[in-house]
């Protein structure tokens, strides 16, 4: 004997055994619908991530200079200018404008020449920053 009281042309209501079975059916096909999905490749809309980025000077004078890019400073897309580390008891002022940002935002590569900051000599190095993908 039922213990639901059955009403005429009303589906009888599911017990927790068959509700554990039909949900196992249904599994298989959710996890390969999700495994398509993230099995996309990359396309044009899909977010990219970008890593920060650091670079070594040329040499000048015998020396060189780093400077860093944040990921965050190349996703923003803004001309920003950074500040070398200091050697010889100088640094550089280095800027990279919105579209070279973005060309490193896409894994591109730029090169830009530096002004003195704290002038020791006049002499400017030029830095290549290369964008990669994390």
């Amino acid at each position: 004997m039922s213990q639901y009281h059955e009403i005429p042309g009303r589906e009888r209501p599911m017990n927790r055994r068959l509700f554990v079975i039909e949900a196992g059916k249904a599994f298989p096909a959710i996890a390969g619908a999700l495994y398509l999905i993230g099995c996309g490749g990359s396309s044009p809309s899909a977010p990219s991530t970008v890593a920060d980025i650091t670079t070594v000077s040329t040499v000048v004078n015998a020396h060189t200079h780093s400077v860093g890019v944040p990921a965050s400073d190349q996703l923003k897309g803004n001309t920003t200018t950074y500040t070398s580390s200091s050697t010889l008891a100088h640094d550089h002022m280095v800027t990279l404008t919105a579209s070279q940002m973005s060309t490193l935002g896409a894994g591109g590569a730029v090169t830009v020449s530096s002004t003195n900051s704290t002038v020791t000599g006049n002499h400017s190095h030029d830095f290549t920053f290369q964008g990669k993908k994390s």
